[in-house]
């Protein structure tokens, strides 16, 4: 069962657009892949590691560069060749694809059909979600898979949220 967003969060990253979602997006899933690095292959976390930075430079530029583009291959050449890894793979390219999706469709390198509209909101439920079901593949016999997934869903929806309250200004003032 997917933990429905608190109320605030989604309020607060509904007031949060641009350059600054997508920021929070790449946070988002750089905290859930964090949270499952141990479990990475080194070529899959050295992949995830420079998918995150080149998007990160790429927001800062305004534009696709050589950096997001050998990125962008390598993240996927590598995640095809590493089975195990479907979560990290999905969160990853939906963050990215929120943050650069647009530039890389400019630079060539992903197709305008596979466009995809993508929510900063979407992202965080992701996350959690990959969060949870780690929890819960690493639950011990005398606790609930269940209970562990939940709870871990709701650790890191606190902490998106804690995160949004840390780094976004306040968008009324």
């Amino acid at each position: 069962m997917m933990i429905v967003l608190p109320v605030r969060l989604n309020e607060l990253l509904n007031d949060v657009s641009g350059a600054r979602a997508a920021t929070l997006a790449l946070d988002f899933a750089e905290h859930a892949t964090d949270l499952k690095t141990e479990s990475l292959t080194e070529s899959m976390r050295d992949a995830t590691v420079e998918y995150v930075a080149a998007a990160r430079e790429a927001i800062a530029l305004g534009r696709a560069n050589d950096r997001i583009l050998r990125a962008h291959e390598y993240f996927f050449t590598t995640s095809w060749k590493t089975s195990g890894h479907p979560e990290v793979t999905r969160i990853l390219n939906s963050a990215v694809r929120l943050a650069c999706q647009d530039m890389l469709i400019e630079a060539g390198v992903m197709n305008k059909v596979a466009r995809t509209k993508l929510t900063c909101q979407y992202i965080a439920q992701t996350a959690q979600s990959a969060v949870g079901s780690r929890s819960a593949k690493r639950a011990t016999d005398g606790m609930e898979i269940r209970k562990a997934d939940r709870a871990a869903r709701w650790e890191e929806a606190r902490w998106q949220l804690q995160h949004v309250i840390a780094t976004e200004p306040n968008p009324h003032e």
